[in-house]
C-alpha cells in the first residue's frame, strides 16, 4: 500500500519526532524513497528543527557575557563609592597638630609612680613595691600624644610633646582630663604644635629646637611616577603582545598609587602623621587598582586583545 504525498505531508511532523506507529512510519519511508519531493521537505524540517540548537550556543555565550558586564559595573560602582567616602571621612576626620594655648597641658611636677602606672601594666612577681620618679601632666583626655627625646649639646635631655587630634577640635573642658606620665623625667619638655613652641618644664634651651614634618611621601610619589612613565611606554610599544597586559596591569599600580595620594593629601606631600597617611594612601591605592582594572574590562571588546 503506497500513501499519497497529501497524507504523507501530514505524518512527516510526527515522522519526524519518531512519535510514528512502526506499520505507518515503514509506509511514509517507503514512499519517500519514490518522493524526493517529501524527502526535501523533511530535511527542511529537520534543518528547522536543528536551527535553534545550533543558535542557543551564541546566545548562551552572549547571555554569559551580559550577566559578567552587569556584576563589573555592579562592583566598580561599589568601589567608586567607597573610594569617594574613604576621602571624604579621612579629610572630615584628618588628624592634625593642636597648637599650643594656654592651660591645653598643666605640669604637676615629679611624682614616685609604681611601675605599673608608668609603663602601663603590672608589675612583674618579685618588683615589690618599687617605684620610680616621672614627670606628672595632667592634659586633655581626646587628644592623642607624640614624644621625640633628644640631648642636647649641653647634656641635657630634652623631650619634644605633640597633641594631635582629628577633624575639627573645640578646646575640651578642663574635666575631661587624664595624666600622662613621662619617665625618665627630662631635663626639659618643650610643646611643639607645628607653630609656637612653649616651655614647660626646665631651662630654655640654646637655639631652640623643632619637630619638622617627614618628607617620604614625596619619595613614594616619585618612585610612583618614574614607574607609571616607564611601565605605560613599554606597554604601549608592547600592547599588542601577549606580555601587554601584564604590562598594562604593571602600570595601574603606580597610577593607582598617585591618584590616591593626590586624593588622600592632595597637593600636600609632607606629613607628621607618616603610619596613617601610608596607611590611608595604600588602602585607597588598592581600591583603585581594582576599579582601573575593572573599568578597562568594561571597554568595549577590540578585535585584537592588548
Amino acid at each position: 500500500m503506497k500513501l499519497p504525498c497529501a497524507v504523507v505531508r501530514d505524518l512527516l511532523p510526527l515522522y519526524a519526532e519518531g512519535m510514528l506507529e512502526p506499520e505507518t512510519e515503514e509506509l511514509v519511508r517507503a514512499h519517500m524513497e519514490d518522493c524526493g519531493e517529501c524527502r526535501e521537505r523533511l530535511s527542511g524540517m529537520r534543518a528547522e528543527a536543528a536551527a535553534p540548537a545550533e543558535a542557543a550556543g551564541p546566545l548562551k555565550a552572549l547571555r554569559k557575557e551580559l550577566l559578567r558586564r552587569r556584576w563589573f559595573t555592579a562592583a566598580a560602582a561599589g568601589l567608586m563609592v567607597f573610594v569617594a567616602l574613604f576621602a571624604y571621612f579621612h579629610h572630615a576626620n584628618e588628624a592634625r597638630l593642636i597648637p599650643w594655648e594656654d592651660g591645653l597641658i598643666r605640669v604637676l611636677g615629679v611624682e614616685a609612680r609604681a611601675w605599673g602606672e608608668i609603663f602601663g601594666g603590672e608589675a612583674l612577681p618579685g618588683d615589690g613595691d618599687e617605684a620610680e620618679d616621672a614627670l606628672v601632666l595632667r592634659v586633655p583626655g581626646r587628644l592623642g600624644y607624640e614624644e621625640t627625646a633628644f640631648t642636647d649639646d649641653d647634656g641635657a635631655r630634652t623631650v619634644i610633646l605633640q597633641a594631635w587630634g582629628r577633624g575639627s577640635w573645640d578646646r575640651i573642658a578642663s574635666g575631661d582630663e587624664h595624666e600622662l606620665l613621662l619617665h625618665p623625667v627630662p631635663d626639659r619638655l618643650i610643646y611643639d604644635g607645628g607653630g609656637r613652641q612653649e616651655l614647660l618644664w626646665g631651662e630654655p634651651m640654646d637655639g631652640g629646637a623643632e619637630i619638622l614634618p617627614r618628607l617620604a611621601l614625596t619619595y613614594y610619589l616619585l618612585i610612583a611616577a618614574i614607574a607609571a612613565a616607564l611601565t605605560g611606554v613599554l606597554w604601549l610599544i608592547l600592547r599588542e603582545r601577549r606580555s601587554g597586559g601584564i604590562l598594562r596591569q604593571l602600570f595601574f599600580a603606580p597610577l593607582a598609587w598617585i591618584a590616591a595620594h593626590l586624593l588622600i593629601k592632595g597637593t600636600r606631600a609632607e606629613t607628621f602623621f607618616m603610619g596613617r597617611d601610608v596607611a590611608a594612601i595604600l588602602l585607597t591605592a588598592a581600591a583603585l587598582y581594582a576599579l582601573f582594572t575593572l573599568l578597562w574590562q568594561l571597554l568595549p571588546r577590540r578585535s585584537k586583545a592588548v
